[in-house]
């Protein structure tokens, strides 16, 4: 590096560093002491297990009363009512059930969390996953166990994921994401604003604020993260190349291969996902979107870069009701094309295709050479072969949605 190169790059730091304004719209979500983050537990299910199983029961100090298990077991039963396992249970019953009479258990037989009501003869299991995936005939085993224990109870199984992912038997296990349980938590501490403690209050808000920050994604720090970027490029690009991460550096190549690509559309974009769309795609689906993006696509492509692997999907998000079914049906009709399509389609987010670019645990082998020629060898089937039979799916089957 010459000496002009260096100054110009010590003059990029430094305008970046005087930019009081600028780095206090990150301070104000950063700086704040988090207890969830000190500690560590931010991945750990069993705590995440914990901290709703003290929010779902009614009687616990938090001052919400009933509000989440309430409004849990009715957004499940309101989505799936078709599903559910025991007929009787419409939204008028469901709405009347007294919740202050549920037991909250954890860990009764190894099921995460089970939610009993003898008043009512009324059974909720969930299975909490949040980076981990279940096991094999796992879920089938809960099943057994609660069908054998609780013969003649109504039951509802939800199978709980960062991004409301269908279960192994979609059937039985109803998808529910922790988009929707944040959303619960945060209206019932606005519910309870004048009743719920100080302490109480400050405990879930720095709960949300990890499950926002660290699972679901917050929107409104990626876009300030994004605007300071775009600001200060070079003096970030340049502590970028002095901290390695292959987590973010694959996500730098990926939106870098997206941009080369004209038709292509970023969406929105982070160090563990990027979604984006085609300028074909973007003409044929109406943007009738609900509760994903600011945008308000309704497909969507995704780069899951977690769980130490890296897949594209193609997803339907929550949205119009009869578009959503549209897709569906489109997908279920032309298989051959889109592989990796799940059986069901679920209230929330279903994924109608699948490519793996990265394996599982790849990270553990230091050679970003090698993964940056494999994701971009599996980008380029995917542009010449895999997004032409898409395309043409989708057109021949719609005008517009």
């Amino acid at each position: 590096m010459n000496d002009v190169s260096i100054l110009s790059n010590k003059k990029a730091l430094e305008k970046f560093l005087m930019d009081i304004e600028t780095l206090d719209q990150v301070e104000r979500n950063l700086s704040n002491f988090n207890a969830f983050e000190t500690m560590g537990i931010i991945h750990a299910e069993i705590r995440h297990s914990n901290v709703l199983s003290w929010l779902l029961t009614p009687t616990e100090n938090h001052g919400l009363g009933d509000y989440i298990i309430r409004k849990v077991v009715q957004s499940i039963s309101y989505n799936h009512f078709n599903d559910l396992t025991g007929k009787n249970y419409d939204p008028l019953i469901i709405s009347l059930i007294d919740y202050y009479d549920f037991e909250i258990r954890r860990e009764w037989k190894n099921i995460d969390i089970l939610l009993i009501s003898e008043s009512n003869k009324f059974v909720v299991v969930i299975e909490n996953k949040v980076w981990s995936t279940e096991s094999k005939h796992q879920l089938k085993k809960y099943y057994n166990i609660v069908q054998e224990e609780y013969k003649r109870y109504e039951k509802v199984f939800i199978y709980l994921t960062p991004f409301g992912d269908e279960s192994s038997d979609p059937e039985t296990w109803l998808s529910l994401s922790y988009n929707v349980i944040t959303q619960i938590i945060e209206k019932a501490v606005d519910f309870h604003k004048d009743s719920i403690s100080k302490g109480a209050r400050l405990f879930i808000n720095q709960y949300i604020e990890i499950i926002r920050r660290h699972i679901v994604g917050d929107n409104e720090l990626e876009e300030v993260c994004r605007k300071i970027y775009y600001k200060h490029k070079k003096a970030l690009d340049l502590i970028f190349e002095y901290k390695p991460d292959i987590y973010s550096d694959i996500s730098n190549e990926l939106q870098t291969l997206i941009r080369s690509i004209p038709s292509l559309i970023i969406d929105t974009a982070g160090k563990t996902y990027i979604r984006f769309t085609s300028n074909q795609l973007d003409q044929l689906i109406e943007k009738n979107g609900n509760g994903w993006t600011n945008s308000k696509r309704l497909l969507l492509f995704e780069f899951q870069n977690r769980g130490n692997k890296l897949d594209l999907k193609l997803i339907i998000g929550p949205g119009d009701v009869e578009s959503r079914k549209k897709l569906f049906d489109m997908a279920e009709s032309n298989e051959m094309v889109f592989n990796g399509k799940v059986r069901k389609l679920t209230d929330q987010f279903t994924q109608i295709y699948s490519m793996e670019f990265l394996p599982k645990n790849y990270d553990k082998e230091s050679n970003y050479e090698k993964y940056q020629k494999q994701i971009k060898s599996k980008f380029k089937r995917f542009i010449e072969k895999d997004l032409k039979e898409i395309h043409k799916c989708i057109s021949d089957s719609f005008e517009i949605l």
